[in-house]
Formats: structure tokens, C-alpha cells, sequence
């Protein structure tokens, strides 16, 4: 375990992983310092505590006094390393860490997977944790989703740990190492953060860091850039690709059914068919989950039969409701293009797409040809809107103020048997906490209006008897 006994040490971000990260630094005996730009009022309630149990806090700035003395400073995922404040602690080498790092060095030699890639990473994390699960494992799921790696680490006891990793946890690693590294795939995305794709694709190629020859990268082999990344690697490399059958180590497809091919040994897990989970990129999910369940020798029915029953995670192609032969949709997961374009390619047209958000630099002109192939109309909230307009060029499109107004315009734009599909193609803190919040407002939204709908129906009803 990390030896930071006395040591002061200063948390920046009071998001939830800083929290946690806070509250693990004090119950180990640290000296915690805790500072983040926002105002208290937008910040957790559990700063309270902190402040309660000792820690020094500064909420609404970050100045430089407040870091004097640090012997090691730990980031939030959400805080980037060349903050202004942070040069001067750089200059005076203070070591820096990620929440991640921290989490990972209080382990007690459990089993880690950790999943990283562009998109999927929610769905083929909790994937991999259903399989588990199933199998009388026990896992851990978290890091990027759900529950920090800091807020439960002490209580893991001799679990494997599966945590979903972004780019942003990987910036200020030391030695954090995946037993298994999966890598599902690079596409544009966070170039509001980083300043090209390139510095984006060190950041996230840095999971195969510190891998050892006994450890094992799962790699989409159907991504050349990923492939790419790991060459240099030690860990064995297994495959997967839905686009090709592998002559080496890896999972694919063949006659209809998902192979697996880990041990030198050809099995027939499912056919494709069967994998609940709707649209061709979640196929590719399903196989780099069945790759990692083969390594941890899961059982083949049980990987099955997980591969057949799970249907997926909320705010990802999660159906709300049907209004009048309409389907709603909440896809808030999906924060970047090439999300939205998983999500266009699992549905049949017509299609009426919602989206918007905070712009995080992508180019929107990418989905102009499915626009015009799936699409009915587009509906656009946020301060991306603007830009997704002129970028796409799709006609007609609408600009709303709100999702509230979004949906309603949706709807109304919609025709019995098409979907209404939210799936923003943004981030969301122009509006909402994170994608969780935004996804459970559209479905109350929805779930309003549907009720909204059918009052309307049931009046118009009775007035008809009384004529």
C-alpha cells in the first residue's frame, strides 16, 4: 500500500472521485487537503463531512498558498494536469497522481481488468461484470462508471477488479497496471481537452504501460491504430474483430457464431444472433467481454447465457417508452460522433435524432451521410447546436431551448413506427451534472408526456361518447 502516513497531501476536484479519493487519503492516515473552483453550492453534500472529519478545504478558487507544503497531489479525472495552479507544484516536483493511481496502489493483489477505448466502455465494462457475477466471482465494477476505485478499495477482500478507465485517469498514472488491459477503440473524441488527437491517443494508449509478460491486452483487431499502440507492449496480445476471422489467439465470427479461440482451442460460444444487446458495435463489445471471460476461465454456457440475457446499461440504446407507435430512446451515453453513428446504424430509418450539448471539438460533418440516409429530422438543444446545424447541413433541422422543448418538438416531428433517438453527440455540462442526469431527465420527460398523451386521448374519447 501507497505510504503516505503524515505526508500532506492535497486533493484537486470534489467530484465524486475526489471525494473518494479525499475521504481513503484521511481513513489512511494522511494529512488532506481538499480544493476545487467551484462554488460549495455546486459541489456534493459530502464536502461536509470531509470538513467535519478535518480536512482543510477551499471551494470557489484554487490558489497557489493552498497546495504550499504539498508532498503529493492527487487529481480528479475532471481537472487537467496543466492547470495554471499546478505549474508551480510541477516546477517544485511535487508528484502528481490520478484518482486512479491512488485507488490501484491501496489494492491488495487483486486481479485488475481495466477497459478503455473511444466507445463501449460502459457496456463491455458491466458486461464483464454480469459474466463474472454469474460465475460466483464477486467483482468489483467501477472507476469511470459508477463507484470510484478509491471509495471501496479498503473494503475489497480477494475480488477481481473490473473498472471502466477513461483518458483522463490515465493522464497522471505511475504505476498502475492492468493484469488485462482491453483496449476497444480510437475515434475522435475530448479534443475540447486535448489539443490534437495525437496527445488524446498517448493518454489512452498509456494502459499498456506497465504491463508485464504475464499479463494479457485484449485488442479490437479491426482498429490498425490500436493495434498500433500496443506493439511495443509486453503483455501477450489476444484479438477480437467482427470484421474478419483471426488466424491467432482472439474471438470473431464465423458461420453465424461468436468463436473463441484463447487456448487453442476453437469454441462455438453463441450465435451473434443471440447477443441481446442490439446494433454491430455492441457485437464487438460482446466479444471483447467474452475474450476476458475466457482468460479468467468462465465457463462457455455462462458466458452464453450472460451474452443472451443481459440488455445492456442504462442511458445506452435504452428504450423509454412508446407514445402512439413512437419510440423514445435514451442513448445519453453517447458523448461523442462516432457514438451517435453506432447508434443511427442500430435502427432502422426513419429516425428523428436529438442533439446537442457542450461542443467538445468533434466533427459533426461526419454524420451528414447517415443523416441523409436513417434521418427525419434533427432536433438540436445546447451550445452545440449551432455548429451541428452548419456542420451537418442536414434539412430540416430545429433549435430548442431546452430538452423539455426537444422532445415535444420530437414528437411532433415523428410518425407512427419511427424512433425518436437521443443521442447528443456532446457532453453535457452545459445543462446537467453528467450524462446520468441528462438521461434520467429525458425519461421523466418522456414518461410525462406519455401520460400527457393519453389524458388527451382518454378526454377525447369521452367527449366522443357524450356526442
Amino acid at each position: 500500500m501507497i505510504d503516505i502516513k503524515e505526508k500532506l497531501v492535497t486533493v484537486v476536484g470534489l467530484g465524486r472521485s475526489g471525494l473518494a479519493a479525499a475521504k481513503l487519503l484521511h481513513k489512511i492516515g494522511a494529512k488532506v487537503r481538499a480544493t476545487d473552483a467551484k462554488p460549495m453550492d455546486n459541489l456534493d453534500n459530502g464536502i461536509e463531512e470531509l470538513r467535519l472529519s478535518g480536512v482543510e478545504i477551499e471551494t470557489g478558487k484554487n490558489t497557489p498558498q493552498f497546495f504550499k507544503g504539498s508532498q503529493l497531489i492527487v487529481l480528479s479525472p475532471g481537472i487537467p494536469g496543466n492547470i495554471p495552479v499546478l505549474s508551480k507544484s510541477i516546477a517544485d516536483s511535487v508528484p502528481i497522481i490520478s484518482e486512479l493511481e491512488l485507488g490501484w496502489q491501496c489494492l491488495q493483489g487483486q486481479r485488475v481488468v481495466g477497459i478503455t477505448g473511444t466507445n463501449g466502455k460502459t457496456t463491455t465494462t458491466t458486461l464483464i461484470g454480469e459474466m463474472l457475477k454469474a460465475a460466483g466471482m464477486n467483482p468489483f465494477v467501477g472507476g469511470n462508471i459508477g463507484t470510484p476505485l478509491c471509495e471501496k478499495v479498503l473494503e475489497l477482500k480477494n475480488v477481481p477488479v473490473i473498472l471502466e478507465i477513461s483518458s483522463f485517469q490515465l493522464e497522471e498514472i505511475d504505476e498502475f497496471r492492468a493484469d488485462i488491459a482491453v483496449f476497444l477503440n480510437l475515434t475522435p473524441d475530448h479534443l475540447d481537452r486535448y489539443k490534437d488527437m495525437n496527445e488524446y491517443t498517448r493518454a489512452k494508449a498509456r494502459i499498456f504501460d506497465n504491463q508485464m509478460p504475464s499479463d494479457f491486452s485484449v485488442l479490437n483487431a479491426d482498429y490498425d491504430t490500436v493495434l498500433s499502440l500496443a506493439r511495443h507492449g509486453e503483455a501477450e496480445q489476444i484479438y477480437f474483430s467482427r470484421q474478419k476471422r483471426l488466424n491467432h489467439s482472439g474471438v470473431y465470427l464465423e458461420s453465424g457464431k461468436i468463436i473463441a479461440n484463447i487456448y487453442g482451442q476453437k469454441l462455438s460460444i453463441c450465435k451473434y444472433e443471440d447477443v441481446r444487446i442490439p446494433g454491430p458495435y455492441n457485437l464487438e463489445n460482446a466479444m471483447a467481454a467474452t475474450a476476458v471471460a475466457m482468460l479468467l476461465k468462465i465457463p462457455t454456457e455462462i458466458i452464453a447465457k450472460t451474452l443472451r440475457e443481459f440488455k445492456g446499461v442504462e442511458h445506452r440504446m435504452e428504450l423509454t417508452e412508446v407514445i402512439k407507435g413512437i419510440r423514445f430512446i435514451n442513448d445519453s451515453k453517447a458523448t461523442n460522433v462516432d457514438s451517435v453513428i453506432c447508434a443511427l446504424n442500430s435502427f432502422s430509418a426513419p429516425i428523428v435524432l436529438i442533439a446537442g450539448g457542450k461542443d467538445k471539438g468533434c466533427d459533426y460533418g461526419r454524420l451528414t451521410p447517415l443523416l441523409n440516409e436513417k434521418v427525419r429530422a434533427v432536433v438540436l438543444l445546447g451550445e452545440a447546436a449551432e455548429r451541428i446545424e452548419k456542420e451537418s447541413g442536414f434539412k430540416p433541422s430545429y433549435r430548442t431551448s431546452s430538452l423539455e422543448e426537444a422532445i415535444l418538438t420530437a414528437y411532433q416531428a415523428a410518425s407512427v413506427g419511427d424512433t425518436v433517438l437521443f443521442s447528443p453527440a456532446c457532453s453535457s455540462f452545459d445543462m446537467f451534472k453528467n450524462y446520468e442526469e441528462r438521461g434520467r431527465i429525458f425519461k421523466e420527460i418522456v414518461r410525462n408526456l406519455k401520460s400527457e398523451v393519453s389524458e388527451m386521448s382518454d378526454r377525447s374519447d369521452r367527449s366522443d361518447r357524450s356526442d
